[in-house]
């Protein structure tokens, strides 16, 4: 059932018009597609906006890190919040006490359980006290200063209601195609992604890769490794220092993934001081560079990892959508001091970039999907040999394009002091 935002039933189940694959393979279908422009996209030169960059960190709920942020109002934790404890009781968030924790159980079982067909009330019988602490604007004063200063998004939703990987296929891609965990082997993949459509539209792009690792987990926190299109492209390996440099000689590409390695992930048991520190230095950098007045700044979270939220996601197809994760828009055209209460999920990315270059959506190209997913690896086939459909959410008119959280009257020399 669709919850909260007084959505029709059939919502989420009529995509772009789009090209039929015609027996085509999705990528030869979507190469004949590519001269196809979405119509709904703005003709060229009508925002300042030329650089689209996009950060994605791991794990973390909205009320995780937000819930009582003050100016959250209606999106922060009401009073009196409480989550069963399983014997009859009932528990309330606390306050955490150092920047680090457990890693709460996360599995596409265990979110369902925490999720609990919209109930929401499984976070402390599934993972305990760990589930339920928040941090405040003592923990991450930095994170709160960019909401005071840009805008924040109460209404942003991870795509899917499990773990890591397939959340991050479903922001590269509009889809997890099936996937439900983890387990997806490199080179495996073979369906059209987001690098795809800027490739054939000559859209430059890079992956920068931030901290002092390789850039990657265990988990591959850049998923287009599992493609076999594009685990082996160049343009996944460039660096922070890269990054650093493109920024200073102007040459950054109009759109850049900044992916960051385990240990400024924010992945619990990650300090989560760490990844903020990596995210002060990449912002800061941006906004002292001359890209900075044509840039806009996502960022956001994969999954909720476990933590505590109490707002039940609107389920558009089997999958999710997935647990309210923290998002923000970061940009001297964002509107400031706003907190948006516009829909969102990791497909809206997408959605902007299509609408901000005049791009296809991967829904009228991607038609892999539409009637079932493959059954392996897929927790929502429940042992069949295929799973309910999972088409790419980009083609989903109720979703945002972030462009309502944009003011181009704005001055753009604007160069917030954020506190720290």
């Amino acid at each position: 059932m669709l919850q909260g935002f007084g959505l029709a039933a059939g919502l989420g189940l009529t995509l772009d018009a789009g090209l039929l694959t015609g027996g085509k393979t999705p990528l030869a279908a979507f190469a004949a597609a590519a001269d196809s422009p979405s119509s709904a996209s703005p003709a060229a030169g009508a925002t300042p906006i030329q650089h689209v960059l996009i950060a994605c960190q791991e794990n973390h709920s909205f009320d995780h890190y937000f819930g009582y942020y003050p100016k959250a109002g209606r999106f922060g934790v009401p009073a009196g919040y409480s989550q069963p404890d399983g014997n009859g009781g009932k528990v309330t968030p606390h306050h955490e006490s150092t920047p680090f924790t457990q890693d709460p159980n996360h599995s596409w079982q265990d979110i369902h359980k925490e999720w609990d067909g919209g109930k929401m009330d499984g976070f402390y019988t599934v993972n305990g006290e760990t589930a339920i602490g928040y941090y405040n604007d003592a923990d991450i004063p930095y994170y709160y200063a960019l909401a005071e200063a840009f805008t924040l998004c109460g209404n942003y939703f991870c795509s899917m209601l499990g773990p890591s990987t397939p959340n991050r296929l479903a922001l590269m891609t509009g889809t997890a195609g099936g996937n439900t965990s983890n387990t997806v082997n490199r080179g495996s993949l073979n369906w059209p992604t987001i690098a795809d459509v800027l490739d054939a539209h000559h859209i430059s792009w890079k992956c920068y890769n931030l901290g002092v690792g390789t850039g990657t987990s265990l988990e591959d926190f850049n998923v287009l490794v599992y493609f076999n299109k594009w685990q082996s492209d160049p343009r996944l390996n460039f660096s922070e220092d890269d990054y650093q440099s493109d920024l200073k000689a102007g040459t950054l590409p109009q759109v850049s993934f900044l992916i960051t390695e385990a240990l400024v992930s924010e992945h619990p048991p990650a300090d989560i001081h760490w990844g903020q520190d990596e995210m002060q230095g990449v912002i800061n950098d941006l906004m002292n560079s001359t890209s900075w007045q044509s840039s806009a700044l996502f960022f956001t979270y994969d999954e909720g990892g476990g933590f505590f939220d109490h707002v039940a996601p609107p389920q558009v197809d089997a999958y999710g959508l997935g647990m309210r994760v923290p998002a923000l828009v970061v940009s001297p055209w964002a509107r400031r001091g706003y907190v948006s209460g516009q829909l969102y999920e990791h497909a809206s990315m997408l959605k902007f970039m299509e609408r901000l270059f005049g791009l296809p959506t991967l829904a009228s190209i991607n038609h892999q999907f539409d009637t079932s997913t493959p059954g392996t690896n897929n927790d929502a086939a429940n042992g069949h040999p295929t799973g309910p459909p999972s088409p790419p959410r980009d083609g989903l008119a109720h979703l945002g394009d972030f462009f309502e959280a944009f003011d181009f009257s704005q001055n753009p020399n604007y160069y917030p002091e954020l506190r720290r």
